[in-house]
């Protein structure tokens, strides 16, 4: 074949390679449509400054546009601009909600994850004197009034932030019950009735028990010491280290945060490990029982040697913020308990209330509950001589997100 035989074949074959490349060409429009692709996937901020440059260039090009129009035009402009930038236009998904019994619509960004919430029960926005700590037959602290009164606000409720978390946790199973007391060395003897499990070792006997609904009562253990049961010994220690050193010998120091609190009036000596939720800005919150009384674990000592030793059973919780009502919503609701005074008979004592906190309350509901803020207003009475407290305990999550 000769030299000119093969720059004809070679121009054939780059021919049919121009026609292949040209059958070949992306459809009609493809090209706009990958830049506007690539254009929405730039970073917002790159996208508002060519925007931004694109506006300044055009109205250099036409030097002869009246002030007047260049207004109307920048406030048009700045006004697309921003409304993109937010997402405004932009369609919004619908939330998704958990909690069981508990879901509902959503009213704003902060109506957490739960969906609405169980509206803890309150006679009348007060408290109603129930128990509702570790404790099954704990009593009304001494020197509490828990009667009616009429009531009036004169101190100062100051709110730094508008949400606040709820925490939630599921009904703790007999497998969750049998875990702990193992976790103690302590096999599991029988299961009573109202109890996850009763547990026995050598020197004491173990119960574990869930949520209690009515008086609310947390998933709560309890230890009764037998005769065997020894004295802590720790030279030179009180009763609160005395304790610590019991609770860390049986690995039952609480993983939250917590006050110890020492009652040394009588026998046995009761130290208390008060809990706290951490909140926003580093503050913390009292959890309390249906009486406003703080609790979490306590233990009773009598000559060094635990006798009783009750606390919340340890469970996972999740948390998801709330929106809460205002100061002002929280004084009005707080009042709204004051009782009128009656036509005949004694009337109701008048108390100023003047102080307030936030602190947490249990809401059961069935197979999971909730720990939810709420409000404690306190004040003094004098009943026959006697100075008393009277508390006054108010929901604190906003109405819109709690089941009626």
């Amino acid at each position: 074949m000769s030299e000119q035989d093969e720059d004809l074949e070679l121009q054939a074959l780059q021919r049919q390679l121009d026609d292949a490349f040209e059958t070949t060409r992306p459809r009609r429009g493809f090209e706009d449509e990958l830049w506007l692709r690539m254009q929405s996937s730039r970073p917002a901020q790159s996208r508002l400054r060519d925007a931004w440059a694109g506006f300044w260039q055009g109205i250099r090009a036409v030097p002869a546009v009246p002030a007047a129009a260049v207004a109307v035009a920048m406030v048009v402009v700045i006004g697309v601009v921003l409304v993109g930038y937010s997402g405004l236009l932009q369609p919004r998904s619908a939330s998704t909600t958990a909690g069981g019994a508990f879901q509902g619509p959503q009213s704003n960004q902060y109506a957490g994850d739960f969906g609405r919430l169980p509206t803890p029960v309150f006679a009348g926005g007060q408290k109603t004197g129930a128990s509702a700590g570790p404790n099954l037959t704990l009593p009304a602290a001494t020197g509490e009034y828990l009667g009616p009164a009429q009531l009036t606000w004169t101190g100062h409720l100051d709110l730094t932030f508008t949400v606040a978390p709820v925490f939630r946790y599921h009904e703790p199973s007999t497998n969750t019950a049998d875990q702990f007391a193992s976790g103690l060395g302590a096999p599991l003897y029988e299961r009573p009735q109202g109890f996850l499990g009763m547990y026995q070792t050598s020197d004491y006997t173990l119960k574990v028990r869930g949520t209690v609904q009515s008086p609310p009562s947390s998933p709560a253990y309890f230890i009764f010491s037998n005769l065997s049961m020894p004295a802590v010994e720790a030279a030179g220690a009180g009763p609160a280290d005395l304790a610590s050193v019991f609770l860390a010998e049986h690995s039952l120091v609480p993983q939250w945060d917590y006050t110890t609190a020492v009652d040394s009036s009588g026998d046995p000596v009761k130290v208390f490990y008060q809990r706290e939720f951490n909140l926003q800005g580093g503050t913390s919150a009292y959890l309390v029982n249906m009486n406003g009384d703080r609790y979490g674990i306590e233990v009773d000592l009598s000559n060094n040697r635990p006798v009783l030793v009750s606390g919340m059973l340890p469970v996972s919780m999740d948390s998801a913020n709330y929106q809460i009502i205002s100061s002002d919503q929280a004084v009005r609701a707080a009042l709204g308990g004051s009782q009128p005074v009656p036509v005949t008979g004694t009337p109701a004592p008048a108390v100023q209330l003047t102080q307030a906190e936030l602190v947490y309350v249990l809401a059961p509901a069935g197979d999971h509950s909730f720990y939810e803020p709420a409000f404690m207003f306190s004040g003094t009475v004098k009943i026959n001589g006697s100075t008393m407290t009277k508390r006054v305990l108010v929901p604190a999550v906003d109405p819109s997100q709690r089941v009626p």
